[in-house]
């Protein structure tokens, strides 16, 4: 089931801030794609790797897409 959430803008700027409420966190996580099965399981892959020593330290993620 959708849920609509509501937004407000106060000021052009060009950093976002967000504010969820307790109520309304379910239907963000939701929204932003959080729940899919294809994010999980990379969610899972990734803590295999980790557990397993497989990790490589980044100072940036601009190392990923160079």
């Amino acid at each position: 089931m959708l849920q609509t959430l509501a937004t407000k803008i106060t000021k052009k700027q060009k950093t976002i801030q967000i504010e969820i409420r307790k109520d309304n966190f379910e239907a963000f996580c939701d929204s932003i794609g959080l729940y899919r099965g294809e994010f999980l399981e990379a969610l899972d892959a990734s803590e295999r790797d980790h557990k397993a020593g497989r990790v490589k330290k980044r100072k940036s993620l601009h190392e990923l897409i160079k």
